[in-house]
C-alpha cells in the first residue's frame, strides 16, 4: 500500500505500557505503531514514562511522551504522599488513569484504538470518534478456570468488542471463538496476523549462552493451559533412552515447588534447567535447540512459533487451537494430552539431523508469509474502513 499523506490520527491508550518491562501485546502495538507511522499515520500513545523497553525503544516516543498530559494537581499530590507507602502502586496506576483521561478531553484524534481492553474508563471519552479494538485471545472465556472468578477482563473486553466499530482478530481461530462466545455479527471482524520480532544476531554462533549441548527448547508461561505437564511426561519418556539430551526452559519464572515435585517424580529434575533470557539470548536458544516444542491447549496466535522459524528451530506444536493455521505444513503435531505421541515426535526429531534440517528449512518458508508491515498494511485498511474512505 502507498504511503499515505498524515491525513488522519490515531489514539492508542497506554494501558499497555503501566506495567510490564516486556509483554507480548506491548511488542505488538510498538511494532504496528512504528510501520503506520512510516505509512503516514499520525500514531498518538502518550504516556509521560514507561518502563516498558519496546516502547521507550520507540523512535517517536520521546515525541508522544512530550505531548502526553498533566493529571489533575490531586492526583499527582496524592501519588507523591503516598509514594513511600504500601499505596504507591494504586497511586501511581490511579495518576496514569488520569492522564490518559486529560489527554482524551483536550486532544484531537480521528480514531480509538486501545492498546487493552481492560481501560473502561475510556468509554464514555469516546464520542462519536470510531473505535478499533484488537482481541489477542479468548483464553478467559474459555479457560476461566485458569484466573480468579473475580477477574472482569471478560466482561471488561465484551463491552468494548460491542461498542467497536471495527474488531481486529489476531487469528481465525480467535475469530471463530469471539463470534461464537460474544454472538457478534463476523463481517464487523477482520482477521490480521502478527509478525515476527525477533532475530538472530549475525554472531550468533559465537555468542557464549550457558545451556546443555544437546537440549529441547520450552519458551513462556507453564500454568495450567500450556500444558508443560504433558511436554514433561514425554520428555522423561524420551531422555530415558537418550542419556544427553536435556529440557531448558527460557523465561516463565522459576520452577514452582509443585513443578520440582513432578520433574523429580519423573526422574528428570536434573536434566531440567529454568533460565531467564534476553531477546538475543532467547533467539541464540532457539537457534542451538534440536526442537522447539509448544504444546499449549489454546493460544491467540503462537508467536514463538514464528520466533522459533526465524531463528532455525525445528518446532512441535499441539494440533489445537490456532497453531495449524499460523504453522501450516512447517510443524510436526501432536495430540494435545498424548504425552506418548509427543515423545516420538521428539525423538524423530531430536535423532535426525536430516530431520531438523528439512524442518527448518519448511520453516524459513512459511515465515515468510508473515511480517509486521502486512500487519500494519491490514490494519492501515480496518482505519479506512471505519473512516469511510
Amino acid at each position: 500500500m502507498k504511503h499515505l499523506l498524515r491525513t488522519f490520527s490515531v489514539y492508542m491508550h497506554p494501558r499497555a505500557f503501566w506495567f510490564l518491562k516486556f509483554s507480548g501485546v506491548s511488542r505488538y502495538v510498538c511494532e504496528l505503531a512504528q510501520h503506520l507511522e512510516q505509512m503516514g499515520v499520525d500514531v498518538q500513545i502518550p504516556i509521560r514514562e514507561t518502563m516498558n523497553e519496546y516502547l521507550r525503544a520507540l523512535p517517536a516516543f520521546p515525541r508522544m511522551a512530550a505531548a502526553a498530559s498533566q493529571a489533575p494537581w490531586h492526583i499527582r499530590a496524592m501519588h507523591k504522599l503516598l509514594s513511600k507507602t504500601p499505596l504507591r502502586e494504586k497511586a501511581r496506576r490511579m495518576e496514569l488513569r488520569y492522564q490518559s483521561i486529560e489527554y482524551m478531553k483536550t486532544h484531537q484524534y480521528d480514531i480509538v484504538h486501545p492498546t487493552h481492553n481492560n481501560a473502561t474508563e475510556i468509554l464514555p471519552l469516546i464520542g462519536k470518534r470510531p473505535l478499533v479494538v484488537t482481541v489477542h485471545d479468548m483464553t478467559h472465556e474459555l479457560r476461566p478456570d485458569s484466573f480468579p472468578e473475580t477477574d472482569p477482563s471478560s466482561y471488561r473486553k465484551r463491552l468494548f468488542v460491542e461498542r467497536a466499530n471495527r474488531v481486529i482478530a489476531i487469528s481465525q481461530c480467535t475469530k471463530d471463538d469471539l463470534v461464537r462466545l460474544f454472538q457478534i455479527d463476523p463481517d464487523k471482524v477482520d482477521v490480521i496476523h502478527h509478525g515476527n520480532s525477533l532475530t538472530l544476531p549475525k554472531n550468533a554462533d559465537t555468542i557464549e549462552l550457558e545451556h546443555p549441548e544437546r537440549y529441547v527448547l520450552y519458551v513462556g508461561g507453564r500454568n495450567g493451559y500450556k500444558n508443560f505437564s504433558t511436554f514433561a511426561q514425554a520428555f522423561a519418556q524420551v531422555a530415558a533412552n537418550d542419556e544427553s539430551l536435556h529440557m531448558v526452559c527460557a523465561g516463565g519464572g522459576a520452577f514452582s515447588s509443585a513443578e520440582m515435585s513432578m520433574l523429580q517424580q519423573l526422574g528428570i529434575a536434573t536434566r531440567c534447567k529454568q533460565q531467564w533470557v534476553t531477546d538475543e539470548e532467547l533467539a541464540v536458544l532457539y537457534h542451538r535447540a534440536l526442537c522447539f516444542v509448544y504444546p499449549s491447549e489454546y493460544e491467540g496466535f503462537g508467536l514463538p512459533i514464528l520466533e522459533a522459524y526465524a531463528c532455525g528451530a525445528p518446532v512441535i506444536c499441539a494440533q489445537a487451537s490456532c497453531f495449524p493455521e499460523i504453522a501450516a505444513n512447517a510443524a510436526a503435531y501432536f495430540s494435545p494430552f498424548d504425552a506418548g505421541e509427543l515423545a516420538t515426535k521428539m525423538a524423530d526429531i531430536t535423532r535426525s539431523a536430516n530431520t531438523r534440517n528439512a524442518m527448518r528449512e519448511a520453516g524459513r518458508l512459511r515465515l515468510a508469509d508473515f511480517s509486521w508491515n502486512k500487519t500494519a498494511e491490514k490494519t492501515l485498511e480496518t482505519y479506512l474502513k471505519v473512516l469511510g474512505r
